[in-house]
């Protein structure tokens, strides 16, 4: 037998290996699915909390605008504006009309939130420009670019209030010393006269960073993240922390944010960004975090799962390890057993109570070793007997040498006495014998078969003189066939009984006719007599009869027929053919294997 080339995996392993993959495989998918699910859940809350935050804090600026918006109203719908100087009046009357105009903005209209404001501008068509500042400024002073871009977008839209950034304010900002106030956006209305329709100039207010910073600075974004305010062109309003501007990825996602509305946007798998428009004043406020930040308490829910996922883990080990050990004990020691039986112990016995199907296996098993202890038993017993019977072949082989010198004496004596029949009679007897008493074997070859039965044949050719004549033909190629010993006799034997000597006339010589025909792969044996023969119904009881052990007539044809029936199978079963009045015929077919017998 070819020796296997690799190792054989032991049912415990396979059962483990089945019972982990049904175990952890699904807690692994479960942990994976479930973190997930959750960080894209978790992500979507804080998206939607940082939006609200962001439209919550716009809502809160746009209030604010709205206020300074409507603190300019009265100035709007005022007659007469009698702090306006009259055109060609002194430098001492604009400075009293400056002043007054500062007292008026400061005392009357912007009292409560003067801390906010940085200075206010009154520039009329005849381009006099009336200032809260303290030191007296003309129109000289104000930056031409900055004023006509003001100007161009008021009359674009003359009713409402526009609002700008820093770099368009319309006068250079002077400190005389460090402060951390410093100017921020400005806020421009044109003033009409309502009943005249009259341009009266425009109002412009420049706010300092309290403006914004107390609605703003306040406003927490996480431990890291920044609030940002932009304006129209996307320049940096107000910024809690800038170094968000300083990324290039930022910047340029912050550039192509949308000009109406609010959403959030992910950048790089890095940052995200929370965005709304306001259309009071067309700023973009927007909040900016790390994602990581933002996914900081769902990496501890990670933790949380990768922990019972770990605990799981440790669980199913233990409990795979119990499940196949206790499966898999019976069956190895079933193997264990069965090996020990191998090497020949056959006491053993499996007494272990177990599961339904393994106690099958058991009853099996221990069935088994009964069946062969008994089997073995009666080997031995045949054995035994065989050996008896041999001993006493062996004692009895006095016997036949005792029955041969007799009849070698008889024949030594009729050839003293002429008596020549009687010598060849005892001669045929001797070879008789001979072959019936060395037929033990289980095989003889079919040529020893024919001399035995031509021995038989010229005994009863000689006892039946005048009655019968025989004819022997065997195939060449078939001598050596081996055959079982002693089945033509008993055929030939009922020949002559049944027949030719007790039905065949006075004077009438019987013919029997033995031939062996080798035919390929099997060799064909025909006995055939031209005797009395029987009818249809005793044939077929004959064929009857030999099927049944029970019955006590024909016991030599049906030995024979079981004989050869065990030895070559169902090919070698007897077939008869006989009509009355025309003799019996009897064949049978071995197969045409030569071998050693």
């Amino acid at each position: 037998m070819k020796a296997r080339s690799t190792r054989q995996i032991s049912i415990r392993t396979v059962l483990i290996s089945c019972f982990l993959a049904l175990m952890i495989f699904p807690m692994i998918v479960i942990t994976i699915v479930t973190y997930h699910k959750e960080n894209e859940i978790f992500q979507n809350q804080v998206s939607r909390f940082l939006l609200q935050t962001v439209v919550q804090t716009s809502r809160s600026l746009d209030a604010n605008l709205a206020e300074m918006d409507r603190l300019t109203w009265p100035i709007l719908y005022r007659e007469p504006f009698d702090f306006l100087a009259k055109p060609g009046d002194s430098s001492y009357e604009l400075v009293k009309a400056a002043e007054k105009f500062k007292e008026e903005m400061v005392h009357q209209y912007f009292r409560g939130r003067i801390n906010e404001v940085s200075a206010v501008y009154f520039v009329t068509p005849e381009r006099t420009l009336l200032s809260t500042e303290s030191a007296f400024q003309t129109f000289e002073q104000v930056i031409p670019g900055n004023f006509q871009y003001i100007t161009e977008r008021l009359e674009q839209d003359p009713l409402s209030i526009h609002w700008f950034s820093e770099k368009y304010a319309i006068m250079t900002h002077r400190e005389a010393f460090t402060t951390r106030i410093h100017p921020s956006v400005l806020a421009a209305r044109k003033i009409v006269d309502s009943n005249r329709v009259e341009l009266q100039g425009y109002f412009i207010m420049q706010f300092n960073n309290l403006f914004l910073e107390d609605v703003l600075q306040n406003v927490q974004i996480g431990k890291t993240g920044s609030l940002l305010l932009l304006d129209q062109g996307s320049e940096l309003l107000f910024g809690q922390q800038s170094p968000y501007l300083r990324n290039e990825r930022i910047r340029q996602a912050l550039g192509r944010l949308p000009a109406n509305g609010s959403g959030t946007e992910v950048i790089d798998g890095k940052w995200i960004v929370a965005y709304v428009t306001s259309q009071k004043s067309k700023w973009t406020m927007a909040a900016v975090m790390p994602l990581a930040e933002l996914l900081e308490p769902n990496r501890l829910l990670l933790r949380n799962l990768l922990i019972i996922a770990g605990l799981g883990a440790a669980v199913s080990v233990f409990v795979s390890l119990s499940l196949a050990t206790h499966i898999s004990r019976p069956v190895v020691y079933l193997s264990q057993l069965m090996l020990k039986a191998s090497y020949g112990n056959l006491d053993v016995r499996h007494t272990n109570e177990s599961y339904r199907e393994i106690s099958i296996l058991q009853r099996n098993f221990n069935n088994m070793m009964e069946r062969i202890q008994e089997l073995l038993a009666a080997v031995e017993k045949e054995q035994r007997e065989k050996q008896q019977a041999s001993m006493r072949a062996l004692q009895m082989q006095i016997h036949p040498h005792f029955l041969y010198n007799i009849l070698d004496t008889i024949h030594w004596m009729a050839k003293k006495y002429k008596a020549e029949q009687i010598g060849k009679l005892v001669t045929s007897l001797g070879k008789f014998f001979r072959l019936s008493l060395h037929a033990g074997n289980d095989r003889i070859p079919l040529e020893q078969e024919f001399r035995h039965v031509a021995s038989y044949l010229e005994l009863q050719a000689i006892r039946f003189r005048d009655k019968v004549v025989y004819r022997l033909q065997l195939d060449e190629r078939a001598k050596q066939v081996p055959i079982v010993p002693l089945v033509l006799q008993p055929i030939v034997e009922n020949a002559f009984e049944h027949g030719i000597t007790q039905s065949l006339p006075e004077g009438v010589v019987g013919e029997i006719t033995i031939e062996a025909t080798y035919s390929g792969d099997k060799v064909s044996i025909r006995i055939t007599d031209d005797g009395k023969g029987m009818s249809g119904e005793t044939l077929q009881e004959l064929l009857q009869s030999l099927g049944q052990t029970e019955k006590a007539e024909h016991i030599g044809l049906r030995n024979v027929q079981q004989r050869l029936q065990l030895a070559f199978g169902p090919m070698s079963t007897l077939h008869i053919e006989s009509r009355e009045g025309s003799g019996t015929s009897v064949s049978f077919d071995i197969p045409a294997e030569e071998g050693s017998v």
